[in-house]
């Protein structure tokens, strides 16, 4: 029979090996989440403006800023075309 020592040994490298799975997982969800933001914001150029904002208050690192450079330019263009689109043209029907 194992001593104490090795059974909380056991225990604490069975603890690490869940922490690392679950920190696994919620890197996986967050990937998937930022896809789907970035999907989404390519589409709608309000939803881009809104994710700048965000972009802008909430990351404060010079790294993380340099790390996204090229989303925060996609993201200004979709902006940018959206601005520069003709707006459509609204028929009405005289009765």
């Amino acid at each position: 029979m194992a001593t104490l020592e090795q059974q909380i040994a056991q225990k604490q490298d069975e603890l690490a090996r869940l922490k690392e799975k679950a920190q696994k997982q919620e890197n996986a969800q967050k990937i998937v989440i930022g896809g789907m933001v970035l999907s989404v914001a390519r589409k709608n150029p309000q939803f881009a403006q809104n994710l700048l904002s965000m972009i802008d208050r909430e990351v404060n690192r010079d790294t993380d800023k340099k790390r996204l450079e090229s989303v925060i330019s996609d993201l200004q263009q979709v902006i940018s075309n959206a601005n520069n689109q003709p707006q459509p043209v609204q028929i009405q029907n005289n009765p």
